[in-house]
């Protein structure tokens, strides 16, 4: 019985570190920067998934570089939490993609009691 108290716990702070801003950008990031669609959607909320099908509508053009992205490597240097609320918050990630440094600031929201990445078309 205290091993599954334990295990209980050890996974309920698990999720909980899964599911702070940061941690939500990093996910989010690494599966935008390999073009890895499925999981975009599962870090960005419900309005974003049409910027989502349009950028996957135009990488399915483009199969030389979709093949490219998805073997890039993705190392994350610094990923810093620049405001937050109770229901919004906006991280910059310091990444490096194929040894090439990249910046980049997500906005974040709160849906369904988890962060999400917002997207929103030009």
């Amino acid at each position: 019985m205290l091993a599954c108290v334990c295990l209980t716990t050890v996974c309920c702070q698990n999720s909980k570190k899964k599911n702070t801003p940061e941690a939500v950008t990093e996910a989010f990031a690494k599966s935008f920067y390999t073009a890895d669609f499925t999981h975009m959607y599962q870090y960005t909320t419900k309005k974003s998934h049409i910027v989502i099908q349009n950028l996957q509508k135009a990488m399915n053009g483009q199969p030389e570089r979709l093949e490219k992205m998805n073997k890039q490597q993705v190392v994350f240097v610094e990923t810093k939490m620049e405001a937050q609320t109770d229901s919004t918050a906006s991280c910059f990630c310091h990444v490096t993609i194929d040894g090439q440094p990249r910046t980049d600031k997500w906005d974040l929201l709160k849906e369904e009691d988890e962060w999400k990445v917002t997207l929103v078309l030009p």
